[in-house]
Formats: C-alpha cells, structure tokens, sequence
C-alpha cells in the first residue's frame, strides 16, 4: 500500500470515498493491484500525516464525490466561475 497526500482541484472539494463519509479526502491510498482510494484522516490506515507525504492526482478515469470549493482571496469569496 502507497500513500500520498491527495491533490484536490481548484474548483471542488473531494470528499472520503467511504459510503456514508462526508469529510474532506485528505490521502490517496494505492494497493498493490494499483486501486485508488481517496479517505479522509478517519478512514486512512496512513500513520503518517497527509501534509509529510508527497502529493499525487488521483487518476483522471476515477469518479470521485465532492462538492464546490469554498474558499476565498484576500478576504473575498471566490468566484462562482472560473
């Protein structure tokens, strides 16, 4: 098993991959067969914190659940369309 710190795109906020889970996928677990999983801290057996291991994108071929970045430049919302 490989971890990595998952890499999330401008626009979305990808969410843990476990049925049910609604936080924020902070890992990207490989398995040996090459299986993506991305997982939130809760649900990833990494004992190392995301931020200490090297970031990757997920395969592109992969769907993922998530939802609209809320974030914010200098103190302003970001825009809806980018």
């Amino acid at each position: 098993m490989e971890f990595f710190q998952l890499h999330h795109p401008l626009n979305a906020t990808v969410l843990c991959d476990r049925k049910g889970c609604e936080q924020v996928a902070d890992y990207l677990e490989v398995d040996d067969h090459g299986h993506e999983y991305r997982l939130c801290a809760m649900h990833t057996d990494s004992k190392t914190h995301s931020s200490r291991l090297p970031t990757r994108k997920p395969s592109p071929d992969l769907p993922f659940r998530s939802r609209p970045a809320d974030w914010t430049v200098g103190g302003t919302s970001a825009p809806s369309k980018l």
